[in-house]
């Protein structure tokens, strides 16, 4: 009885083939995801740095800044402005991070289906060598009187 390994060569080809797609489709995702969000962060941060002139014109405006004017209004009003900047900021690079932590664990899902299905073929094909093998043990008494 002989075994045809071939059998098992073409699986493991389209085990590690399926594996190579899926791994470059989820790597080009990861790549689309980050240029997205580092377009979303660019775009707020300079439509922040647009807006604060006018922000800060506006209490001028009203006499509650300028040289020699302190007022607690305009000081907490920036603090505000500044601070709802600042986490909304966070909050993007943490959304960012988040979205790569997932295409990561999609990468190791991946990696892991593919090791797993190449050891259960590896199986399957060490299950055939030993049948075989059996098979020619129980033949041998028959061959050798």
């Amino acid at each position: 009885m002989a075994i045809d390994t071939s059998i098992y060569e073409r699986q493991r080809r389209g085990i590690n083939e399926d594996y190579s797609t899926r791994a470059a489709t989820n790597a080009y995702s990861r790549f689309i995801s980050q240029q997205r969000g580092e377009r979303g962060i660019s775009d707020y941060t300079q439509s922040f740095q647009r807006q604060t002139p006018k922000f800060t014109a506006s209490y001028g405006r009203r006499g509650l800044t300028g040289p020699g004017v302190r007022t607690g209004i305009y000081q907490n009003a920036m603090k505000n402005y500044l601070g709802d900047y600042n986490q909304n900021l966070n909050r993007m690079y943490a959304d960012q991070a988040t979205e790569a932590r997932q295409y990561d664990l999609t990468e190791a899902q991946l990696a892991s289906a593919r090791d797993r299905a190449l050891a259960d073929m590896e199986t399957d094909k060490a299950k055939e060598i030993a049948m075989a093998a059996s098979y020619l043990s129980a033949l041998k008494p028959t061959f050798s009187g």
